[in-house]
């Protein structure tokens, strides 16, 4: 037989061998994706979250904005919550009976997570892919440890780290040395000597407004004598106590039982300003 002949003969094999394992390939079967909740954001408002040994953690939505009702109260981190509904969002590749729950370590959970209506149920880490096993809805799945990252947070961490909300304004602000105030859109200061200009005087009123705490933690009492006071857009005046020390000062607002955490350079901006006159 001629090479040419050997050629065809091997090309022609090749051909029926494709063609074999084409017709006699099994069909792949998509991965299907399964939805732990059908739930929105907009259907929750209220989230608790029970881990062992740890007090429980109630947030509650009233009026559109986020608080901790339990262990105390506070304001809530919107950062956080928002976060922790993800897990409304999750979806998982791997769907399983709620059978012999002890082989998932659901018998003795991490955590349950309670989200409007529906409870989650944290278990044991699968080995191989490092993925947690979820209780809900009757059904139990695997998801990735980073939904259990924010329900494994301390109590305090939940609270939100803004010395004043968004919808609380500074207009007046009583040192020992000076009362400086907001009037018909102009800062005013008493005495008069040393006051700053409007725009100096907005740039502190503005550090005041959107002060952002290291970290927040229950506190039971103000623990200072050393205080000024801050008349907000609401016509309320508040008492801010202070502590310091070389790296780090404690704000506390009378209306309050928390402690807020500023670096010094932070707290001197508010605390110890130094203006420039007009």
């Amino acid at each position: 037989m001629s090479q040419r002949l050997w050629i065809n003969a091997g090309l022609a094999a090749l051909v029926a061998i494709l063609g074999w394992l084409v017709f006699f390939k099994p069909e792949t079967v998509p991965k299907q994706d399964y939805k732990l909740s059908t739930l929105t954001t907009t259907d929750v408002d209220e989230i608790s979250i029970a881990l062992a040994n740890r007090p429980r953690v109630v947030l509650t939505k009233r009026k559109g904005e986020w608080f901790v009702t339990e262990p105390f109260p506070a304001r809530a981190d919107g950062v956080r919550i928002e976060s922790l509904l993800g897990l409304l969002s999750a979806q998982s590749t791997t769907r399983m009976a709620a059978q012999d729950l002890a082989r998932f370590q659901l018998d003795t959970p991490l955590a349950r997570v309670r989200i409007g209506s529906q409870e989650f149920v944290f278990g044991g880490t699968q080995p191989l892919s490092n993925q947690l096993y979820v209780l809900t809805q009757g059904s139990v799945y695997l998801v990735s440890p980073v939904y259990f990252v924010d329900v494994a947070k301390q109590p305090a961490d939940y609270i939100s780290k803004q010395f004043f909300d968004d919808k609380e304004v500074p207009l007046a602000f009583a040192f020992p040395r000076f009362k400086l105030t907001q009037l018909d859109g102009k800062w005013r200061m008493a005495p008069e000597a040393g006051a700053p200009t409007q725009d100096d005087a907005n740039i502190f009123a503005d550090e005041w407004r959107h002060a952002m705490a290291m970290s927040v933690a229950p506190a039971a009492a103000p623990d200072a004598h050393d205080f000024i006071s801050v008349k907000l857009n609401s016509g309320k005046w508040i008492k801010v106590y202070f502590t310091r020390n070389d790296t780090e000062w404690m704000l506390m607002r009378d209306d309050e039982k928390l402690a807020y955490q500023f670096t010094a350079e932070a707290a001197k901006r508010l605390l110890e300003p130094k203006f420039t006159p007009h």
